[in-house]
């Protein structure tokens, strides 16, 4: 036992010896605020990959820029990329989560050239059709994958996407207040030129992997009153939410438009399945048809998004 010792603790300081080192990569403390050096290399990894990803769609001359990382309130944030849309990701061993964001209209321009067009599409516009959000949803899960192979070979984290959206207040990551770690890409080149991809990491998860001021986990909160929940989830179950369904988005040229006058008409073809949304997020497909003298839909579906929510 004697003998065997010494390795042993040898061993022991040298695997400590490796974990300061790579937290120390990963975390830098100065003059009361942190850096993130590691984050670097991971940036321009995630840089080249998120390149290749947009030339595999149909844009084969662009480029990505990469900006410095910033520091930026999540509040602050969120004003400087609306209108957007957010993926958020659960990325253990982060006790946090990692939030990408790209600006609505190259979201759209993206769909337009997968599907053949140009990179030009017919306008802005609140809603997203069901290929735009079926696109925006793989589009999301591959930079999740391009994500953790930038990060693999330094600290390895698992992006796995749980939610998409066209609302940060729907986000329910972080608080107002709280610091953001962001990266900037910027696409260079035509359609796309100027226009922003960011990566958004909450410094608290990272300083959490780093060994300093983790984040508690959510077993170690505090335990909600029983009675305050059953009255919160009462109140909730009252509260009124609009249901809409869009049943037709004809589209009409412009000479075409300008020329419309009373009496004619605008043809319009009816889709088999329409989508219900219930306060902006898609809920269901459903049928048209009639109930009791009325106009009517039928849920035929309800739908799950990348979250299974």
């Amino acid at each position: 036992m004697t003998l065997n010792a010494k390795p042993v603790a040898a061993a022991d300081a040298a695997a400590r010896q490796e974990a300061d080192a790579q937290a120390s990569l990963l975390l830098r403390r100065s003059e009361g605020s942190y850096a993130f050096p590691l984050l670097d290399a991971v940036s321009n990894q995630f840089a080249r990959s998120l390149r290749d990803l947009v030339r595999a769609l149909g844009a084969p001359l662009v480029q990505i820029e990469r900006a410095p990382a910033e520091t930026m309130r999540f509040a602050d944030w969120c004003a400087v990329v609306e209108p957007a849309i957010f993926w958020r990701y659960h990325a253990p061993p982060l006790k946090g989560p990692v939030l990408i964001t790209g600006g609505r209209a190259l979201v759209l321009q993206l769909v337009d050239i997968f599907y053949g067009g140009k990179g030009q599409p017919a306008g802005e516009r609140e809603d997203l059709t069901d290929a735009e959000e079926r696109f925006a949803a793989r589009l999301g899960r591959d930079m999740g994958l391009q994500l953790a192979a930038a990060w693999r070979d330094k600290h390895p984290i698992d992006p796995e996407l749980d939610f998409v959206t066209t609302e940060s207040a729907k986000l329910a990551a972080v608080r107002a207040d709280d610091e953001l770690l962001v990266q900037r890409f910027t696409l260079r080149g035509a359609p796309f030129d100027g226009k922003t991809v960011m990566c958004a990491y909450p410094q608290a998860a990272l300083r959490g992997i780093a060994g300093a001021e983790p984040v508690p986990e959510m077993r170690d909160l505090p335990q909600t009153d029983p009675g305050w929940s059953n009255a919160l989830n009462k109140a909730l179950k009252d509260v009124r939410l609009p249901v809409r369904s869009v049943l037709a988005r004809p589209e009409i040229s412009l000479v075409k438009l300008l020329s419309l006058e009373v009496g004619d008409i605008i043809p319009i073809t009816m889709p088999r399945q329409v989508p219900v949304t219930v306060a902006g997020r898609k809920f269901a497909l459903g049928s048209i048809g009639e109930a009791n003298g009325n106009a009517a839909i039928m849920i035929d579906q309800i739908e799950k998004g990348p979250d299974n929510d």
